[in-house]
């Protein structure tokens, strides 16, 4: 049996953030990976330049590229100088 809202892992590294019309982003990335009654979840943190990430909030769907290599769908919710919120928008594969 497992918890609710139980954190599975937390990863941190430096990736890119990528969106269709896009110029790429490079940051720094917080990722909280969690079980939640519908399924897995990521969200987290990216901190990069104010003016890249603008654009990339302002589209409704992303990618963070990780250190592993290993893409994350993802939406920026917020943006707060340099560091935004996101959350998945797909399924979580093996992080």
């Amino acid at each position: 049996m497992f918890e609710p809202n139980e954190v599975l892992k937390t990863l941190t590294g430096r990736g890119l953030v990528t969106a269709e019309g896009c110029a790429s982003v490079r940051v720094r990335y917080r990722v909280v990976v969690e079980r939640r009654d519908g399924g897995i979840v990521a969200y987290g943190t990216l901190n990069g330049s104010h003016a890249n990430l603008r654009p990339i909030w302002l589209e409704p769907d992303a990618q963070l590229r990780l250190t592993n290599g290993r893409r994350l769908s993802i939406s920026i919710t917020d943006l707060i100088g340099d560091e935004a919120e996101f959350e998945s928008t797909g399924p979580i594969g093996i992080l």
